[in-house]
């Protein structure tokens, strides 16, 4: 396919060009700025940012520290205890002041409590294993957000030149019928609608525009920099999605339930949730602890206390007001909430994998259909071209604008196409994966090249 330049329509249209129709003006980060995202942008260098940028991101991991802190705040209930333990005290005794001092040190430690302890510390560590499941999807979805940003600015920069065209025409239109009407050859209602068909036209051309600043603010402020507005990006090599084949839709359902990170940390909730069941069942059982004591234990230890002391001691509530029921109906509900939310997932999962299944397999037969409707456009656009060189009445604007459009449709289906794996990727717990870009591309030039 043969692809006509904009740089083209520039020359035979450049009534309307004098007006100054110019691709919009960005903001582009300056050298040397330790904020600035790398120049020129590509796909590669933006997924490999680190992804603790993400606010997101930063929650999630926080969320997981806080886990592990309590894997130690539980351990230490079973550790072992030593510490020292003094007073300086007085007491009354016999209608006289003793003193009543103390200096000694403290070696504890709780010794069975029929699993309690073991069961809280095992939930937990289930709790942080979760935690930390729900933390790689938070990284793969933060991810799959670039990306998604990254193709708008894109789209939006191929939408605007669709725009740009279609308003050059309209101008070099309206410019002939302004001729025209003060020539009275055409009516003031014939007149008036030229001119009501080029403002609708110009806004949409200015709509683009700001699609264009919008789109790049929107990936600006996603990785932390809103000042940073991307000049220049180089268009990625999507080989890795396009040549991909399709399971069937039963495999990708299963593969995605297998693997899908955060049905694996909502099965990791239910296991804490079953230990910490497990040990609220035996709250009200025994608790045995040893402590000892040695030194100073009292300021008549030769008469009262002696220099040590030993004690294995043993507490058993009888009456704790329904506490350990209430505790054990808590964990129960618990339970029962997230085989809930696992079912969800899973019926939610089977439909996303459904719809993107079906995405994909239509995108095949879109694909074709726009390679005909682009082979048409180009086709048309050569002929346009052959009989304005003839000097004959011919729509040629009107036929580069149709070309340029069908460039647009192509290069939206590859990204809808290449978005539905990846997000295929993501339900089946798997980073975006992609290959190195090779040219370079600025947004106010052509993309025609990647799309042969």
């Amino acid at each position: 396919m043969q692809f006509f330049s904009l740089f083209s329509l520039k020359e035979w249209l450049s009534p309307a060009l004098s007006l100054g129709l110019t691709v919009i003006s960005v903001m582009p980060a300056q050298a040397g700025d330790p904020l600035a995202l790398p120049e020129p942008l590509s796909l590669e260098s933006l997924m490999a940012l680190p992804v603790t940028i993400s606010p997101q991101v930063q929650l999630q991991q926080a969320k997981q520290q806080q886990a592990l802190a309590l894997i130690g705040q539980q351990q230490s209930v079973n550790a072992l205890e030593l510490n020292v333990v003094g007073r300086l005290g007085w007491r009354e005794f016999a209608n006289e002041t003793q003193e009543n001092h103390q200096l000694a040190l403290h070696v504890g430690k709780q010794l069975y409590d029929f699993g309690r302890q073991n069961a809280l510390t095992e939930a937990q560590q289930q709790l942080t294993k979760a935690e930390s499941r729900f933390g790689v999807r938070q990284n793969h979805q933060f991810q799959l957000q670039l990306m998604q940003a990254f193709f708008n600015i894109i789209l939006a920069d191929y939408q605007y030149r669709v725009q740009n065209e279609s308003m050059a025409v309209a101008y070099v239109t309206l410019d002939k019928a302004k001729d025209r009407h003060e020539l009275h050859q055409i009516s003031d209602v014939a007149y008036l609608k030229r001119q009501n068909d080029y403002e609708k036209i110009l806004l949409l051309r200015s709509k683009a525009e700001n699609e264009q600043r919008r789109t790049r603010s929107v990936l600006a402020n996603l990785v932390g920099q809103p000042q940073a507005l991307s000049d220049k990006l180089t268009f990625p090599n999507l080989e890795a999605y396009s040549q991909r084949s399709l399971p069937t839709l039963e495999a990708l359902q299963q593969q995605v339930l297998s693997n899908n990170l955060q049905l694996k940390g909502l099965g990791l909730q239910r296991q804490a949730a079953l230990s910490q069941l497990q040990g609220e069942k035996v709250a009200n059982n025994p608790v045995f602890r040893l402590d000892a004591w040695g030194g100073q234990l009292s300021s008549y230890e030769k008469k009262y206390e002696g220099n040590w002391r030993v004690d294995l001691s043993m507490q058993m509530p009888l009456v704790d007001g329904g506490l350990k029921s209430s505790a054990v109906a808590k964990q129960k509900a618990q339970i029962q909430q997230i085989q809930a939310q696992i079912a969800a997932t899973k019926q939610a999962l089977r439909d996303q994998v459904s719809e993107l299944f079906f995405t994909i397999k239509l995108s095949e037969a879109e694909k074709k259909q726009l390679q005909l409707q682009a082979d048409y456009a180009d086709l048309y656009l050569d002929f346009s071209r052959a009989l304005y060189e003839n000097e004959s009445q011919t729509d040629l604007g009107d036929s580069m604008v149709q070309l340029s459009e069908s460039n647009y449709q192509m290069i939206s289906q590859q990204f809808k196409q290449t978005l539905a794996w990846a997000q295929l990727d993501f339900l089946s717990g798997q980073a975006p994966s992609f290959k190195k870009p090779a040219e370079i591309i600025n947004h106010e030039e052509n993309y025609e090249a990647h799309i042969q």
